[in-house]
This record gives structure tokens, C-alpha cells and sequence, in this order.
């Protein structure tokens, strides 16, 4: 006749005290450095995504870009031009004496 064995897990159920504050203090310290790295990420990928919007929309249709992108790229060029447009009617010129 054979006694019947207890449960005796293979993984410890409770990790020692020193090192779950070990793994607290390492997330602490590690944060800002991982939220660092995803925010220069993301400026990477808006750069990326300006760099693109700045070529001509007959370049964007050449490479075979979504219409948005080239109705964006459009739109932005146009604004771009109303700008230079508002600056030039917009500048006086000076009294002859300066």
C-alpha cells in the first residue's frame, strides 16, 4: 500500500522579500529610460511621417502612396503657399528715409 504524497509545487509560489524589492528598485530606475526611448521613438516616427508629407503629391502618386497621404501632402502644400503669399502682402515698404 502506497501513502499518498503531498503537493509539492516545482515553481516557489512566494518569492523572497529581497528580491521582489530588487526587481521594484530595477523597474523604478529602468522607467525613465524605457519612457525616454518610446518618446524618441515617436518623434522618429513623426519626423519620418514630415519628411514624407514634404514630397510633391506627383512623387507620392509615383511611389504608389495612399491617396490620404497625397491629399495630405497636397493640403500642406497649399497652406505652405497661402502663408508665403499672406507674408509678401503683408510686408510694407519702408518710408524713404530708412
Amino acid at each position: 500500500m502506497t501513502t499518498p504524497q503531498t503537493f509539492q509545487p516545482s515553481l516557489p509560489l512566494c518569492r523572497p522579500i529581497a528580491v521582489r524589492w530588487a526587481d521594484r528598485w530595477r523597474e523604478a530606475l529602468l522607467a525613465p529610460v524605457a519612457a525616454w526611448h518610446g518618446w524618441r521613438e515617436q518623434r522618429r516616427r513623426e519626423r519620418r511621417y514630415d519628411a514624407v508629407l514634404d514630397l510633391s503629391p506627383r512623387t507620392l502618386k509615383d511611389i504608389g502612396a495612399p491617396d490620404w497621404v497625397v491629399s495630405h501632402a497636397q493640403s500642406r502644400r497649399e497652406v505652405e503657399a497661402h502663408r508665403v503669399d499672406d507674408f509678401r502682402l503683408g510686408v510694407r515698404e519702408l518710408p524713404s528715409r530708412w
